[in-house]
């Protein structure tokens, strides 16, 4: 039995044992809102591995990022990050995870039967961000993808910031990058939620405008974050030019390697 064989059959033989009734309230509260809060997705072992997996790989490999983003009305996006490549090359769990096909199976039970896609863009796949200073934020934003399942590794203590906010059902306007932000912001309520470490969320991220408040005490914030593709993205046409602009290094030396290797 190799690795990920292994982590699908701890994993499947953990969500058997998830009460169907728990299942339904998570896809009804997913159809609701199209964002659900949860947690014990992961055996906790398994949990505790990829967590401290992910705290190696950002120490490691982590490289600070600030930067505004034009295609959102200049929002901001300040943090410390480790990117797919380093995480695919010297990671275990986190490529395991985002791999594995009862994870897959449990989302789309979410998802009201509908699947969930790994993404075809490598970038996106998998990364790590972590709120680390006073005023460290992610800005508000829609995603390339339809899914987002953000698991948080390390939580901001109570009052110091680092909330997920959300406005779900909106639509990224790119033919008005100066004002397609601050238009949903002003015609719309915004909904915030604090969540736990070791709990995560599904959120359908490209009609969800989101942001992570900025950071105002000295505790972390850090996520993994793993992106999904419906089967409708598959037939669109989408830009990465925000993902380019966070990942410009990593993204080149991706590229060079392929290259390189003739592949």
């Amino acid at each position: 039995m190799n690795w990920q064989q292994s982590f699908d059959e701890a994993v499947e033989a953990h969500l058997s044992e998830l009460e169907q009734q728990k299942k339904d309230e998570l896809r009804l509260a997913f159809g609701e809102r199209d964002m659900v809060v949860f947690d014990g997705l992961l055996p906790e072992r398994l949990r505790d591995e990829m967590q401290e997996e992910a705290l190696r790989l950002l120490r490691q490999h982590g490289r600070r990022r600030e930067l505004h983003i034009q295609e959102t009305g200049n929002t901001p996006r300040y943090f410390n990050s480790a990117g797919r490549q380093a995480i695919a090359e010297h990671g275990r769990y986190i490529p395991a995870f985002f791999a594995s096909e009862p994870i897959k199976r449990f989302l789309a039970e979410i998802n009201a039967g509908k699947p969930l896609f790994p993404v075809p863009y490598e970038p996106e796949e998998y990364i790590i961000n972590s709120q680390q200073a006073m005023g460290d934020t992610h800005g508000w934003h829609w995603d390339d993808y339809t899914f987002a399942l953000i698991w948080i590794v390390e939580a901001p203590a109570e009052g110091e910031g680092a909330l997920v906010e959300y406005i779900p059902r909106t639509e990224w306007d790119r033919d008005d990058k100066a004002n397609c932000v601050q238009k949903i912001l002003e015609s719309h309520e915004t909904s915030r939620v604090c969540i736990p470490q070791g709990h995560c969320y599904l959120m359908k991220a490209n009609t969800t405008l989101h942001r992570i408040s900025p950071l105002t005490g000295s505790s972390r914030r850090t996520v993994i974050v793993f992106t999904y593709a419906s089967e409708e993205d598959f037939q669109k046409d989408i830009s990465h030019e925000t993902m380019e602009q966070i990942w410009e290094n990593e993204i080149k030396s991706g590229q060079e390697a392929i290259a390189a290797s003739g592949s």
